[in-house]
């Protein structure tokens, strides 16, 4: 038992040693006169390490990103998009169609190549506003800013009023024509009182001048 796992063992790192030695070899793409790949040469300096080489690399995007736009704007369509940086699988191509198919098919938007160019190429001849107007533009900003911070306001103070009057509209209605209804009834309801009353009285006065 103890044989085999020996055994098992040497096998597992002599698969290991031979995937070293393929890594060794891809990175280096020399090997020596008995096939034992060349191993990568020690950086001469901390500088030239594979961190600080990437460390620079970085900086040198981040500086590229600050000073030119369109860099800036491709870096931050691969954090929003990254799926179109990624290449398409061999397997989304389609593999049924010919090289004069495939012509065709670029072909067909040849139409669009013209107008597209004919657009940016419109970009170069839009005039540079003056920089004085530029000025004074930017100058109006905390202008315009006050501005809209009133209208804001005033759109609250106007909800408010809104809310203010809806009420005020409610307590009339109930008031005046509610309350007014119901008083209205009880006076209407007092004047049947007081004829039903008269109307008794004068009865029963005609019978007793019928009986003088």
């Amino acid at each position: 038992m103890a044989l085999e796992n020996d055994t098992v063992a040497g096998a597992t790192i002599e698969l290991l040693e031979t995937r070293l030695r393929r890594l060794t070899y891809l990175l280096t793409g020399d090997a020596n006169w008995t096939g034992e790949p060349t191993p990568p040469a020690k950086p001469a300096s901390l500088d030239d390490s594979i961190s600080r080489r990437l460390l620079r690399l970085e900086k040198d995007l981040e500086r590229l990103s600050r000073n030119i736009p369109a860099v800036r704007d491709v870096l931050s369509l691969h954090d929003r998009f990254p799926e179109l940086f990624r290449p398409a699988p061999p397997g989304s191509l389609p593999e049924n169609l010919t090289t004069q198919n495939l012509a065709s098919v670029v072909l067909s938007y040849a139409s669009a190549f013209p107008e597209t160019a004919s657009r940016l190429s419109s970009l170069n001849d839009l005039p540079i506003p003056d920089a004085e107007t530029s000025a004074a533009l930017i100058q109006l900003q905390p202008r315009l800013d006050q501005l809209a911070k009133t209208q804001e306001d005033q759109a609250r103070q106007i909800s408010g009023l809104r809310v203010r009057s809806a009420k005020a509209l409610q307590r009339w209605y109930e008031v005046a024509l509610v309350s007014g209804g119901e008083c209205w009834a009880e006076w209407e309801g007092r004047l049947e009182d007081v004829e039903r009353e008269v109307r008794r009285e004068e009865v029963v006065r005609e019978r007793r001048e019928k009986e003088l």
